[in-house]
């Protein structure tokens, strides 16, 4: 038994005398709040349509990502709950509190109902066109969960269009156009997390891969390198035409140098098998992804922040 704490193990929880952690720890474990930094997407229309001088659209905004942060946390409680038997038999995934037998039916399912009462009380507030966003956000996840990531090369559309919606709820919530330039560059990149995600799992199980995600029985490395591949001209070459066409200050293309060396740590990590696996976690844990990330932040919002510019037409 680790004795790592629990958030930081990403799936363990602490024992306590009774060999159980409480069932609210548990259940907190099982949201994955270590994976919530993916709905930082939800900023994108606060951020490019120059809304960050808003305080109103602000609070929308952070709003936005704690009802995607537990819209998330639910559809990872449903898909450990439908997937306990085979996560039993996985190295990392039977650490799970589902699939390790510490959190049961009765205590998941009340965390659920608590957790999605909150999420449908914010999702009203921020109006139906962000509340439908996030229904299909979640049902998406529920179809994923029990049928969807069995289905070679949909598994990975479902992954990318799980980022699309969270594009597009986030410019619900602060009541901005979507850029379909935006749209693009968000799909590319999530659809390059998603093809590194199964190469790492494809390579670090081997011939019983498919034992632990069946799907990986349809895919080869060679498939998903020419994915990988594609994906990264995509994100590319949309980031800069999104930079390009959106009328955004020309000192914006500067930020195309922190997006480049991005996606290239991601591949040196994922060809030198660093985890890539868990694309969320491999941001914490590597300090030169992550401080590109910060940059990238700081220096956008710098610049768009002294441009003064409103919302581009």
């Amino acid at each position: 038994m680790s004795n790592e704490p629990f958030l930081k193990s990403g799936c363990d929880a602490p024992e306590v005398a009774g060999g159980r952690p409480p069932a609210a720890r548990a259940f907190l474990v099982s949201l994955r709040p270590w994976e919530w930094s993916k709905n930082v997407f939800v900023f994108t229309g606060l951020l490019f349509a120059y809304r960050f001088r808003d305080l109103e659209a602000i609070g929308n905004a952070l709003l936005a990502f704690a009802v995607f942060c537990g819209l998330s946390g639910i559809a990872y409680v449903i898909n450990d709950w439908h997937d306990r038997e085979q996560d039993r038999e996985h190295p990392q995934k039977r650490l799970r509190p589902i699939a390790r037998g510490h959190l049961g039916a009765g205590a998941a399912a009340a965390g659920v109902v608590v957790v999605a009462l909150a999420v449908a009380a914010g999702g009203a507030l921020l109006g139906w066109t962000f509340a439908a966003w996030g229904a299909a956000y979640f049902f998406l996840n529920v179809a994923y969960s029990l049928w969807l990531k069995h289905v070679i090369f949909l598994d990975l559309v479902c992954l990318a269009t799980g980022f699309l919606i969270r594009v597009y709820a986030g410019c619900a919530a602060v009541e901005v156009p979507t850029s379909g330039y935006a749209v693009s560059c968000a799909f590319s990149l999530a659809l390059l997390l998603g093809a590194g995600k199964r190469r790492a799992e494809l390579l670090a199980h081997g011939e019983e891969s498919a034992r632990h995600r069946s799907v990986l029985d349809h895919y080869t490395p060679r498939m998903l390198d020419v994915t990988l591949g594609v994906a990264v001209a995509a994100t590319l070459a949309s980031y800069v035409v999104f930079v390009l066409s959106h009328k955004h200050p020309p000192a914006m293309m500067a930020t195309v140098v922190l997006v480049g060396f991005g996606v290239y740590r991601y591949l040196r990590l994922l060809y030198g098998g660093k985890g890539a696996d868990q694309p969320a976690r491999l941001v914490w844990g590597d300090r030169a992804l992550l401080l590109t990330c910060v940059c990238w932040v700081l220096v956008s919002v710098g610049i768009l922040w002294v441009s003064g510019h409103e919302l581009p037409r």
